[in-house]
Order: structure tokens, then sequence, then C-alpha cells
């Protein structure tokens, strides 16, 4: 009933805190990719499930956890930096991700009814975070993205998503967070917020749900129809 209660129109919904990669950007085919191709650099094997299983991780978080699940050691410094250096290398060699599809018009109807619009990502991923404000212009500004940049601890620790409340003045109780990934999920569920995932990646629906997601759906249409119970 609680659940219900809290997408039953807006409420005391004031604000929505999307994540970047599988949310807003059709990106994660290209992370899952330049990942298995940096660590392939080393000889090591990232397998592509995994990467959408880690997803949500700084780069160096992510790095340090496969160094100490693979190798029972922890990475060195330079060892992070070559290998985000090459995953960020092919990142940006491959096709820009384009909006997943219907978020613009999404984001565009939040603005209208005076939600604001947040970014809460474990990117640092200078390509993506730049370009969020010019592919929506007006939606999305610099000052409301939290990013790998700003935190000490991503996800799955609630921090970035503790900052975003603390930047904003919202309550979690005011916040709807929109995420595709298990530690996402973790990480905004830790910090107290209803948390709507879409699964626009490979896992299926039930890991979603075992990281303790509210609701799952498939597309963004779903997302809308759900908040403002259409």
């Amino acid at each position: 009933m609680q659940n219900e209660q809290r997408l039953n129109g807006f409420g005391s919904l004031k604000a929505i805190f999307f994540d970047m990669d599988g949310v807003i950007y059709d990106s994660m085919g290209n992370h899952s990719v330049a990942w298995s191709k940096a660590f392939a650099a080393l000889g090591l094997d990232f397998p592509l499930e995994q990467v959408y299983m880690n997803e949500g991780r700084t780069g160096s978080s992510t790095v340090q956890m496969f160094f100490q699940e693979k190798l029972g050691r922890k990475a060195t410094e330079e060892e992070i930096s070559f290998i985000y250096d090459r995953k960020s290398q092919f990142f940006e060699a491959m096709p820009a991700p384009v909006p997943i599809i219907g978020i613009k018009l999404l984001l565009e109807r939040l603005s209208r009814e005076g939600i604001a619009i947040w970014v809460v990502t474990g990117s640092a991923q200078e390509l993506l975070l730049e370009g969020l404000c010019s592919d929506f212009p007006g939606l999305v500004h610099k000052e409301k993205i939290v990013s790998a940049k700003d935190v000490r601890f991503g996800k799955p620790d609630p921090e970035p998503y503790l900052m975003a409340l603390r930047k904003s003045g919202f309550r979690p109780e005011e916040v709807l967070v929109i995420e595709n990934a298990p530690l996402g999920v973790e990480s905004a569920k830790a910090a107290g917020i209803f948390t709507l995932c879409i699964n626009t990646g490979i896992l299926a629906d039930e890991i979603l749900w075992q990281s303790g997601a509210d609701e799952v759906v498939k597309e963004v249409e779903e997302v809308e129809r759900l908040i403002f119970k259409e």
C-alpha cells in the first residue's frame, strides 16, 4: 500500500533521481565491450555479464573488485590507471551512445509538471557527462549531476544517493529513483528511496527484484504510466 501511494500521481513526489547508463543513454553495450577489451589488454577475461552485474561502481572500484575476486590481491594505482585509461579510450572510439527510447519525452513531461530532475551516476566518462546537458538542454543541469567524481564510495554504497539528497534538499519520501542495475538499486534502497528499475540490459528481471527493486519494467513508457497512473 505504501508503495502504491508513493506512485499514486504526484502526491509527495518532488524529484526523480535518474541513473545515466542504461536509463538515460543506451550505453551499456559500449561500456561492457570497452571493459572487456581493457582487461584483455592485460590478458584477463572480464565477461560481459559481469560488467552488467557490477554496473554503477566507480572505475577504480570495478578494477579493485576484479583483482580481489580473480587474482586474490589489490590492484596497484598503476594497474587501475592503465585499465581505466584503456577502457575510456575504447569507449570513446565507439559510436556515441544514443538516448534510451522515450527518455527525452519523459524528462520533458517531468519538467512541465515541476518535478526536479537529477542524475546520479557511477560514471566518470567525460564523453557522456559533458553530453548530458547539451543532449537534454533545459532538462539536465550540471549542478544537478552526482557522478563518480563527487563521491568517495560508489554504488552499491548509498553515498551517491545520499549525496544527491543532501545537494537537492529533498527528503527520501519525496524522491523516486530510476535505475537499471542491481548495485544501483542496492545503493538507492540503502539511502531509503523508492526505486523503480527499468531493465534495459541482459540480466534477468529476477536479479533486479532480488537486489531490492520496488518495481521492474522493460520500457520508459511503463515508467511514465506508473508515475502518472495512466
